[in-house]
């Protein structure tokens, strides 16, 4: 297991040789995209990072924009009526398709549909569509996040008593969930906060214990469920998470706007060595206000939703640094 671990940082992780101090890059670029949406929320990107979609939460619709021509914007799917399931989070599926998931009531249901040039598709007819249960509470924060392989989905937070992780398989146009041996094994005292898939297509989770104390933790969960390998993050109020689409950083939006030590913001999470033992080194790498959901569209580029408004961070310093440690440590 101790190999696997090493093996699973390794790849997953941006490595350094020691500790870094806790303070943003002078020259990371913030560049607004857009800033009127009130309603911006979660992010979803194209298998080639060419397209972003925002949940427009407000309209309750899926905008489409390219993160380097954001002028060029269009509704993908059409603002859902009253009556029909309020979308709260969204994926890119093969085939030009986005999956959607939904709540109508305390029913949930994961739907696709198929994106088409110059057109909406209309939420009333979705291209398949599958309950995924019943819950009468809300969720804080539902992920929906895709394999590399696109074979696989898993939608992550849903509110109990359904299942904190669900995977689901798909071919084609088709979706059909996992039998539960296939799920992670959640602890019952752990609730997933954020998702993202690693570079070799595990699921990661972003997790924090109910307790409300211990630091949260970040999670590598292998194909069958097994957990891989676990870590302390050492940050607090974990918002959202993505690998990036060169070197395979973690960066995750995370921080407490009330400390100093740890405010919130873009962080990359370096794995670093400590008396022997693999552990996490929190970077800052630049603070944001209020920051809620973020893709990865380039190798330099992450594209992250703020409160009304979406930017693209470039964190082009950050990156190359982090590639220069890792040749100093692996001569």
């Amino acid at each position: 297991m101790a190999s696997a671990c090493g093996a699973a940082l390794a790849a997953c992780l941006t490595v350094v040789g020691a500790g870094e101090p806790v303070a943003a890059a002078d020259d990371v670029r913030v560049v607004t995209l857009i800033d009127d949406m009130p309603g911006a929320g979660p992010l979803a990107v194209s298998p080639n990072g060419q397209t972003v979609y925002c949940l427009d939460e407000v309209r309750r619709a899926v905008v489409a924009f390219d993160a380097f021509a954001p002028e060029r914007r269009r509704d993908v799917v059409a603002a859902a009526a009253d009556g029909q399931p309020i979308p709260v989070a969204i994926g890119c599926l093969p085939g030009d398709l986005l999956a959607i998931v939904g709540r109508s009531g305390d029913e949930w249901s994961l739907r696709t549909f198929r994106i088409r040039p110059g057109e909406a598709a209309e939420p009333a007819t979705p291209l398949q569509s599958i309950g995924l249960g019943v819950a009468a509470t809300a969720a804080p924060a539902v992920r929906l996040v895709v394999s590399h392989t696109r074979d696989w989905l898993a939608v992550v937070g849903l509110p109990e008593p359904l299942p904190a992780v669900l995977r689901i398989v798909f071919a084609g146009a088709g979706l059909r969930p996992l039998a539960p041996d296939g799920w992670p094994r959640i602890a019952t005292d752990t609730q997933p906060v954020a998702a993202a898939v690693s570079p070799a297509d595990e699921l990661v989770l972003l997790e924090r214990p109910r307790d409300g104390v211990t630091v949260p933790t970040v999670a590598f969960y292998v194909g069958t469920g097994g957990e891989l390998l676990r870590l302390e993050t050492g940050l607090s109020q974990i918002r959202d998470a993505a690998f990036d689409r060169g070197a395979g950083a973690l960066w995750v939006l995370a921080g407490d706007p009330a400390s100093p030590a740890r405010p919130e913001g873009l962080w990359r999470l370096d794995a670093v060595m400590r008396d022997g033992r693999q552990t996490v080194n929190p970077m800052l790498v630049t603070r944001l206000v209020a920051p809620r959901s973020m893709v990865a569209v380039s190798e330099r580029s992450i594209v992250v939703t703020l409160a009304g408004s979406i930017v693209r961070i470039d964190p082009v310093a950050e990156q190359t640094r982090a590639r220069n440690d890792e040749e100093q440590d692996n001569p």
